[in-house]
């Protein structure tokens, strides 16, 4: 029998091709690469066996029969392993590598087992093939054994992508089906249309083709500056480490001043100097193991365990000396994340979001940073707060509470601060500085300052706080959400719908760091005076302001942080009078905070403060709490309005 062989030609060269590029990259060392080597290796070992056997066994008469067999034999044994590693990538790519450690694998492999049993037997009984006197190579009974075996793992493989599609991403999951349909396809071509044409190696080498540039491409996992393995291949090859139940060790390098040697030196010089440090620390680990997780940020990342302290030492020590470049020396200074040896639960999630953690941490942090229990734990508490605050954002679930304001004039309260507070079903109270740091950290500060400002809209529309007195209530605004083109004639319209007047609220703010009339800070800012809102600074004397800064900021209101006060009622500090004297002197209004006691409040009144707000007046509560104390004072109101 004479076979055409165009296709399996021209699919051979294409996979020697393939491999080439393949080895020419680094790749990861993981389980899912192994197997698709091996894949690659094996496919192009098939087509050519099934290349030679053809040739051979057209011109059957021209070779001994022993070579024959032996082409033959191996070729059927190829094909049963072919779908045999195939079906194992597959396990892989799905998450159920485990599956190699039961009984279940060992079902798995006897249609293989047999295929190759049956293919080495043949030259004895002609099971899959025989050589007729006459006609040379023929199919034996036991041919069809070859295509049921591809069924069979294609069919199996199938079952496994749909049942654990949800480990796969969407776009390898299309892939993968579209491997497996196109491996099918190939084989019913074969086997009942095109039986003289040889087709199924091609239809294996688009299947690869296709894993190679959506699965397998090395250069998804490179980073193409520095050439080492980026943040997806740390994620993928500590996975893999994860799955396989492989303790690791973990040291994750934070170059402080990268952008600063930038600015100085210039990008190219800067590079420089971090290729030579990145060459140093591959001289002491291998490169397999280094990974950059961002700009400023890289991991060694080794299952082998190694002194930590030492490398941190040594590395320290390396960083100090500097590198000259161009004949300028440059040095670049490091803080560093160690995690112990050992293993993390879950996935490379859980790892993640502690090394996001630990690098949140370093902001405020002045040495290096050792990952325990405790900071595991409180890695943990970070994250489940966060997805505490995106739950309670996404279900409108955010609580509003008010801080009563009281003028120590009148004595009576004259206005309110809504403040935000989370409940959670699993987390349970949330104090504010944690939500709202975490918040702010992922953006979601202006979906949270938006839920607010709308339910205080709800609120002064159903109770109408100014008939009580209550003229102004303050919300809080960050410098995330002011400077978001747009959202003054957001808040603007929320109130519309309301039916309620901007000149019912009062917003409290940071200093802004963009003082230029142009900003968008302060366009937010001047939209919203021009429709009666006030604004306010908050929490003055809690950090760095200086007074020209608060001046160029359109402000009517200055609230002095309790931290200040407290300086004063505690230590006699003396900087509270003339801070109150100097805002007086500016015809700004004052609110003081952290008022705890009557003789507090009755030597902060003598200074001239307008507004006090603490303990001594009311802790913050519920909305119904806050009706409840505004229509006690307003009858206490009436009350004295009879009696006058």
């Amino acid at each position: 029998m004479k076979w055409n062989i165009d296709f399996e030609v021209a699919a051979l060269a294409f996979e020697l091709v393939l491999i080439i590029f393949y080895f020419a990259k680094r790749h990861l060392p993981t389980n899912k690469n192994r197997y698709f080597i091996t894949c690659m290796c094996a496919g192009c070992f098939m087509t050519f066996l099934d290349v030679v056997t053809a040739v051979a066994d057209t011109y059957w008469t021209l070779f001994p029969i022993e070579l024959l067999h032996v082409l033959n034999v191996l070729y059927f044994v190829s094909m049963a392993l072919n779908v045999l590693i195939l079906f194992l990538y597959v396990l892989t790519i799905t998450g159920q590598r485990d599956t190699l450690n039961t009984p279940l694998f060992v079902i798995y492999c006897m249609p293989a087992v047999i295929a190759i049993i049956l293919a080495i037997a043949t030259p004895f009984v002609g099971a899959v093939y025989r050589f007729d006197p006459v006609e040379g190579y023929v199919h034996g009974p036991a041919y069809i054994t070859n295509y049921v075996l591809s069924s069979f793992y294609l069919l199996i493989a199938t079952v496994y992508v749909i049942v654990y599609r949800k480990n796969i991403i969407r776009l390898h999951l299309i892939c993968l089906g579209v491997m497996l349909a196109l491996l099918a396809l190939g084989a019913t071509l074969q086997s009942l249309i095109f039986n003289w044409v040889l087709l199924t190696n091609a239809f294996v080498c688009y299947s690869i083709c296709i894993l190679y540039m959506s699965l397998q491409n090395p250069d998804l996992y490179i980073d193409k500056e520095t050439g080492l393995f980026n943040r997806d291949g740390f994620n993928e090859y500590l996975q893999e480490l994860i799955d396989s139940n492989t303790k690791y060790m973990c040291l994750v390098i934070c170059i402080d001043n990268y952008r600063t040697v930038k600015s100085v030196f210039g990008e190219e010089k800067a590079r420089a100097a971090l290729k030579e440090m990145i060459d140093y620390v591959i001289e002491r680990y291998t490169a397999n193991h280094i990974f950059r997780y961002d700009e400023e940020t890289y991991i060694v990342l080794s299952p082998i365990e190694f002194d930590v302290d030492l490398a941190i030492s040594q590395g320290r020590r390396r960083l100090e000396a500097g590198f000259v470049i161009h004949g300028e020396q440059i040095r670049l200074t490091a803080r560093f994340i160690q995690m112990p040896y050992g293993g993390s639960e879950g996935d490379e999630r859980h790892t993640n979001e502690i090394i996001d953690y630990a690098l949140k941490r370093l902001d405020t942090s002045r040495g290096d940073i050792f990952v325990d229990e405790e900071f595991i734990r409180q890695s943990v508490r970070s994250r489940n707060v966060e997805i505490a605050t995106e739950r309670a954002i996404e279900k409108k679930t955010v609580q509003v509470y008010f801080m009563p304001i009281f003028s120590p004039y009148t004595e009576k309260m004259e206005r309110a601060e809504a403040l935000a507070r989370i409940f959670d079903e699993n987390v349970g109270f949330i104090p504010p500085a944690e939500f709202i740091a975490e918040a702010e950290r992922n953006g979601s500060i202006i979906a949270l300052g938006r839920q607010i400002f709308e339910k205080v809209c709800e609120f002064i529309k159903e109770q109408e706080p100014l008939q009580y007195g209550v003229s102004r209530i303050s919300v809080n605004l960050s410098a995330m959400q002011l400077m978001q083109d747009g959202m003054a004639e957001e808040f603007i319209r929320i109130a519309e719908n309301y039916n309620v007047s901007m000149s019912s609220f009062s917003f409290d703010i940071a200093e802004v760091s963009e003082k230029d009339p142009g900003s968008v800070a302060l366009k937010n800012m001047n939209k919203l005076i021009d429709r009666g809102a006030e604004f306010a600074l908050n929490d003055y004397g809690s950090g760095y302001s200086s007074l020209e800064n608060i001046l160029n900021l359109p402000v009517k209101l200055v609230k002095i942080d309790r931290a200040l006060v407290r300086s004063y009622f505690e230590s006699g500090s003396m900087l509270l009078p003339d801070v109150i004297e100097m805002f007086r002197n500016q015809k700004l209004q004052l609110a003081l905070v952290g008022v705890e006691t009557k003789d507090m409040a009755r030597r902060l009144s003598v200074m001239g403060c307008d507004y006090l707000q603490g303990y001594f007046y009311s802790r913050t509560i519920p909305a119904r709490n806050f009706v409840a104390l505004m229509k006690k004072q307003d009858g206490g109101d009436q009350q004295m309005r009879m009696s006058g």
